[in-house]
């Protein structure tokens, strides 16, 4: 006989999965009657990757939970949270028939959650803790890779600031835990060498869902940046740079917001795209 997970566990796996790959289907058995083989309160874990944690009751009866919980993770975009009912019978007028033969119904609440999306900010400086700032404002969780321990203090960043700690080579993997989420890279370092690495870094890993990858500098600087990172074996051509929109101003305050207005364009124009 499978162990059925505690709700508390299925919930903390709901979490750390959520950070992981920015959304998840929570299943729960909200209404049951009759024979039935899962229970009032039952939970099970769907991710974008085709696996589970929990356990609805198994049989035909979880395997559809499962696939309506999958379909709703088709194609990267999360369908509408929904109360589904299932009959455990051969044949159903309303719902979803299972093919089983006890008799009895349950109600599944399909609840979709999504994270919000991911700012990468490369660099801790200045124009880091304002686009920090700023993301927070806007909805974004922050991430900040910073290779100096002095700019990845708490202190400096809003609450639930997340840091990944970098070399001045960015040799490590530091998107790698959040690979599966939709990111937004900002690359605004304290110079061109430590851009170049990020740059590099960020390609290098080539997360799937990057959605906007941006430099902040010069024209001259993000020439000679490109050319460096072409030089490794990368093609920049997703690159927004100079990163964000003219709308004048040098401020570290004022560079952040053109920088997150841009992030925010891009981010409804994919939106857009991927719904037409």
């Amino acid at each position: 006989m499978s162990i059925v997970p505690s709700g508390a566990a299925v919930l903390a796996e709901a979490e750390r999965s959520l950070h992981a790959h920015g959304r998840v289907v929570l299943c729960q058995i909200v209404r049951a009657e009759g024979s039935t083989p899962g229970k009032v309160g039952w939970k099970m874990l769907a991710r974008p990757d085709g696996s589970f944690f929990g356990n609805l009751g198994g049989g035909a009866f979880e395997a559809l939970v499962k696939t309506d919980a999958l379909t709703k993770l088709t194609n990267g975009h999360a369908g509408a949270s929904e109360v589904k009912r299932y009959y455990f019978t051969e044949e159903a007028v309303k719902g979803e028939p299972t093919g089983m033969v006890c008799g009895g119904m349950a109600d599944v609440f399909l609840d979709v959650v999504e994270a919000a999306p991911l700012l990468v900010i490369c660099g801790g400086g200045p124009v880091g803790q304002a686009l920090a700032r700023a993301g927070s404002l806007a909805g974004f969780e922050n991430l900040i890779s910073e290779d100096r321990p002095e700019f990845r203090s708490p202190d400096l960043f809003p609450a639930e600031t997340r840091f990944a700690a970098v070399g001045r080579d960015y040799a490590e993997d530091f998107l790698e835990p959040f690979r599966h989420r939709d990111l937004y890279v900002a690359v605004v370092s304290r110079c061109w060498e430590t851009d170049v690495a990020a740059l590099a870094s960020v390609l290098r890993q080539a997360p799937p869902r990057l959605r906007y990858l941006g430099l902040m500098g010069s024209r001259r600087k993000v020439a000679r940046v490109r050319h460096e990172v072409v030089a490794r074996g990368f093609d920049p051509a997703q690159l927004h740079a100079p990163i964000g929109l003219p709308i004048g101003g040098d401020s570290p305050g004022e560079i952040a917001i053109s920088i997150l207005a841009e992030i925010i364009g891009t981010r409804y124009e994919t939106s857009d795209h991927a719904d037409a």
